[in-house]
């Protein structure tokens, strides 16, 4: 089973500025934006995947947080998503590709074989515009936060760029965690 990626809490960003940490681990509480997100679009692609096994898309989705957005996808908004299969599996793979780097065994080409997430999320949207069969899930990604979650996506992008620059590391806990020299090199 694939997981999401990362949490945060409200607050982390200013506490993330100040205190070196880039990016939060896996085991926060409060899963963010972003990370609601790839969690659904996993449960739309192992949905996709496996749908001749489980015909029932609603307790797939269930599962892999439908419910925890305000607003809910509607079926109209899901049928759009699907539609763009995909685009959706290639921000899964740039999801995997981080995932790579923050693992205890990190590959040796796990830097090589980064994707940026942003990037992804980007040509995503592009995939819905061009598809009339997604206007239902293109306004549902505005109203829960369109930007938002661009803005988380470029956070993580940024972390870990600082990680695969050597300027940061993946702490004990999972959190990517910049060095006080790379912390001191910024603010001059």
């Amino acid at each position: 089973m694939l997981i999401a990626s990362h949490t945060v809490h409200a607050g982390t960003p200013s506490l993330r500025r100040s205190g070196g940490l880039l990016w939060p681990c896996l085991e926060d509480d409060k899963p963010d934006l972003l990370t609601c997100l790839l969690t659904f679009f996993r449960g739309c692609d192992d949905y996709v995947q496996n749908s001749p096994w489980r015909r029932d898309m609603s307790e797939t989705l269930r599962l892999h947080g439908r419910h925890e957005f305000r607003p809910m996808p509607s079926q109209a908004a899901v049928v759009g998503l699907l539609a763009a299969w995909a685009e959706l599996r290639k921000v899964l793979l740039a999801d995997d590709a981080f995932l790579a780097l923050v693992q205890p065994n990190t590959p040796e080409d796990a830097a090589d074989q980064f994707q940026s997430i942003k990037a992804a999320l980007m040509w995503f949207r592009v995939g819905l515009d061009r598809d009339i069969r997604t206007v239902e899930a293109r306004n549902w990604l505005d109203a829960i936060g369109w930007q938002d979650i661009l803005e988380l996506a470029d956070e993580r992008d940024q972390a870990a760029g600082q990680l695969i620059a050597g300027r940061a590391v993946v702490g004990a806990e999972g959190d990517i965690v910049e060095f006080p020299a790379a912390r001191r090199e910024g603010a001059a």
